[in-house]
């Protein structure tokens, strides 16, 4: 993506436009746009905290290594911020940002310069803490999720909001395409690689949905055994 391209996205992002222009400026002046490939690490447990991210391209997911498994805490599509953890005082990384494609493009960004803006923009101050308060949300509802429902609940509410939130209608189906593996769901979910098998050709079978690697068609989102 070039400068210009990523400027662009930098004045279009809905939690960035809330910047004046020459806010964006001193911002830019500070950021530089890196490029991943599949699976590289963009940064891990240790590194200091000084930038956090905005995707430009492509997907990333941040992770927690355990003795038993990984387990990824969120996935980020383009247009969303990532490792913004200096803004809450930690000093060091404690996850693992991955990207899940090749040709991932993040905007890097210095966590002073968005302190600094955070300080004299409460709009924009106001919405950094609002997406910080959402993410923390989703976090804990997961984690509720793993204590109250079994592993074929948690899988089938994940299709269903992959459907509902990143879903293109086709005809009358919705198409998603992504790049996870089943392992990756699995590590999304506090599942296994077997269950998440299972449970897709269960539904396969029932005709609610068609998969392969790179896509999911749904041929009845609402059709999914889940509360709606």
């Amino acid at each position: 993506m070039s400068n210009f391209a990523a400027q662009t996205v930098l004045e279009n992002n809905p939690l960035l436009s809330l910047l004046e222009k020459d806010e964006r400026t001193r911002l830019w002046q500070n950021a530089n746009v890196l490029s991943f490939k599949r699976h590289q690490v963009i940064y891990k447990p240790g590194q200091d905290t000084s930038s956090m991210y905005l995707l430009l391209k492509g997907s990333a997911k941040i992770t927690v290594h355990t003795r038993r498994k990984d387990i990824i805490k969120y996935l980020v599509q383009p247009g969303f911020i990532f490792g913004e953890s200096a803004l809450t005082g930690e000093q060091e990384r404690r996850d693992y940002a991955y990207a899940m494609e090749n040709n991932a493009e993040v905007l890097v960004l210095d966590c002073r310069s968005v302190l600094g803006l955070m300080r004299n923009n409460f709009a924009f101050a106001q919405a950094i803490l609002h997406y910080i308060g959402e993410r923390l949300r989703y976090t804990e509802n997961q984690l509720e999720k793993v204590v109250v429902q079994d592993s074929k609940t948690r899988i089938m509410e994940f299709l269903f909001q992959m459907g509902k939130e990143q879903g293109k209608k086709v005809g009358f189906e919705i198409l998603v395409r992504h790049n996870m593996t089943h392992q990756d769901i699995a590590d999304l979910t506090g599942t296994s690689r077997q269950m998440v098998t299972a449970v897709l050709n269960q539904l396969k079978r029932d005709n609610l949905l068609y998969f392969n690697r790179k896509k999911i068609l749904f041929r009845d989102l609402a059709a999914l055994p889940v509360d709606q």
